[in-house]
């Protein structure tokens, strides 16, 4: 598996590239793109990287986003907007050569990303597989004005701060909380933000500029062509089951959409169950 950089629209994008080992690899198969959620990074996907390339047979690819993990800090708040994470993901991929044939996998937050990089390229993003998607339908994590205002005083970041260090992994994020106490999984977390002090400027900009609000979304433009998977985590305490059901009402009125519930599990499967979830990924993806 490849860990490096790349220049992407003057940001120096960290990505994980895992290709396959085995008999199944093929030229023409594509590629995999994995998009981690809030307060994540492509450590979230370390267990499912190479496993779903050598399964598949497809290129599997991971990146930071904007104002998370090793990608590059830029105290430009315009550079945070949803529409430009659209942008920075397509040009990645263009960076990379990678031009046809692209499955999103997204988790979280990231789902936003990979809806509107499907609306955006019908013709590049074959399917999409949505896991314990936030932010599409339902819920709206934009902050209002004065929670905007906030968020950049000095008492709000020494509180935030202390909050990402300390807390970080979120217990309530995994079914078997034991998992945020594992001391390479606290480290998965906090190596990219703790040292960094352009970390807290950022995460600031990102939460004043960037709105996911669902209204926005346009759901007659999506391509019936493209299909979709939902995967959610039955003991998800972050995303409620009426809001991913909601979602999936919705969004089968347009395309060809199944749902997958993972037992004992809660909002992270790609670390809590990655077998099973790769598992899954594969039958969906070979279908």
């Amino acid at each position: 598996m490849t860990s490096a950089f790349v220049s992407v629209l003057g940001v120096r994008v960290h990505y994980n590239l895992a290709v396959p080992t085995n008999e199944n690899r093929s030229e023409e198969s594509g590629t995999v793109l994995l998009i981690h959620g809030f307060l994540s990074s492509t450590f979230t996907w370390q267990k499912c990287l190479q496993p779903l390339a050598d399964q598949t047979g497809y290129r599997v690819l991971a990146y930071d986003r904007l104002g998370f993990g090793f990608t590059e800090r830029i105290l430009d708040g315009e550079r945070y907007t949803r529409k430009q994470e659209e942008v920075l993901a397509l040009e990645l991929l263009s960076q990379l050569n990678i031009s046809r044939n692209v499955h999103l996998v997204s988790n979280s937050s990231g789902a936003v990303i990979a809806f509107d990089m499907a609306l955006s390229r019908s013709d590049l993003i074959q399917s999409i597989i949505y896991i314990a998607p936030y932010g599409l339908a339902g819920v709206s994590h934009t902050a209002g004005p004065i929670s905007r205002y906030l968020i950049g005083t000095k008492p709000v970041q020494a509180l935030m701060k202390f909050g990402l260090t300390h807390f970080l992994p979120f217990k309530n994020a995994y079914y078997n909380t034991d998992l945020a106490k594992d001391e390479t999984i606290r480290e998965g977390y906090l190596k990219p933000i703790r040292d960094d002090p352009l970390f807290l400027q950022s995460l600031t900009l990102f939460t004043q500029h960037h709105d996911q609000s669902a209204s926005e979304i346009k759901w007659n433009e999506v391509d019936k062509k493209q299909k979709v998977l939902i995967i959610v985590g039955e003991q998800d305490k972050i995303v409620s089951k009426e809001n991913t059901q909601e979602f999936y009402r919705m969004l089968k009125q347009y395309q060809h959409t199944e749902y997958v519930n993972i037992t004992h599990c809660g909002h992270l499967p790609q670390e809590e169950r990655p077998d099973e979830l790769i598992g899954i990924i594969c039958q969906f993806l070979k279908s």
